[in-house]
């Protein structure tokens, strides 16, 4: 008998010259790249790029949401929408954890020759 790894299907976008990933199911929809995008609205959002770097990214918003929780989050671009097992992701460090910037990451993971970090949003502080 084999063991089956669990497969999960994870949107793989480019932020802050770093691929990173959120599980597709999670992603309710895309929106422009309007700069004035948090302006305009009142919302919950994160640039990905100029919080993780310093400088804003000029590509689309996700829509991301998990159950009462919900945030936009801009990112460069989006790479591809792709099916890992989780046995495959290693997961960040503890001494990552603690950290404003680094404790928003579960795992690494690894799909052909890219490397990903696995985002948890939720965890983004402002």
């Amino acid at each position: 008998m084999t063991a089956t790894s669990t497969l999960v299907s994870l949107l793989v976008f480019e932020a802050a010259d770093c691929l990173m990933a959120v599980p597709a199911s999670e992603v309710a929809h895309l929106e422009g790249s309007d700069p004035l995008f948090t302006e305009i609205e009142s919302r919950a959002a994160f640039d990905l790029g100029e919080y993780f770097s310093g400088r804003r990214s000029d590509g689309p918003w996700l829509h991301w949401g998990r159950g009462p929780r919900n945030l936009w989050l801009r990112v460069l671009r989006v790479v591809d929408v792709v099916p890992i097992a989780l046995s495959a992701l290693t997961p960040m460090p503890a001494r990552l954890g603690g950290q404003r910037r680094t404790g928003a990451f579960l795992a690494a993971g690894i799909r052909g020759n890219d490397v990903f970090l696995l985002l948890d949003p939720a965890r983004l502080t402002l």
